[in-house]
């Protein structure tokens, strides 16, 4: 035989509501995934750091990650469909350039100390 005890609703500590109330929102969770994308793709995050120093195309890109163009303009496709990375065409090239925006300036600061601990 199983007792069971009344419940009774759990008032939540001041700790509890602080917590809930620090979530993220939907809005503010959308505004992260292109952020994820990058940080959380090795590729990505190599051309964000590349981008970083200044704008290349994608056939620099390629180079300096080696890797074939196709893979990485596939890659700069997500990037720029994220709003981190802008395209501008000169000539036959295709110039690619990070996009001037906090989340993206965030972004390259978190890779930025990634690299430094990662030396140290």
């Amino acid at each position: 035989m199983t007792v069971e005890l009344p419940t009774r609703p759990r008032l939540a500590s001041n700790r509890v509501r602080n917590a809930r109330e620090a979530l993220l929102g939907t809005e503010a969770t959308a505004v992260l995934q292109p952020v994820r994308d990058v940080i959380c793709e090795q590729t990505r995050s190599q051309i964000v750091r590349a981008l970083s120093v200044g704008p290349l195309s994608v056939g620099d890109l390629a180079a300096i990650l080696e890797r074939s163009k196709s893979a990485t303009s596939q890659h700069l496709r997500v990037l720029r469909d994220g709003g981190i990375v802008t395209a501008r065409r000169r000539g036959r090239a295709v110039i690619y350039s990070l996009s001037p925006s906090p989340m993206v300036d965030a972004t390259v600061e978190v890779l930025r100390q990634a690299a430094t601990i990662g030396v140290a």
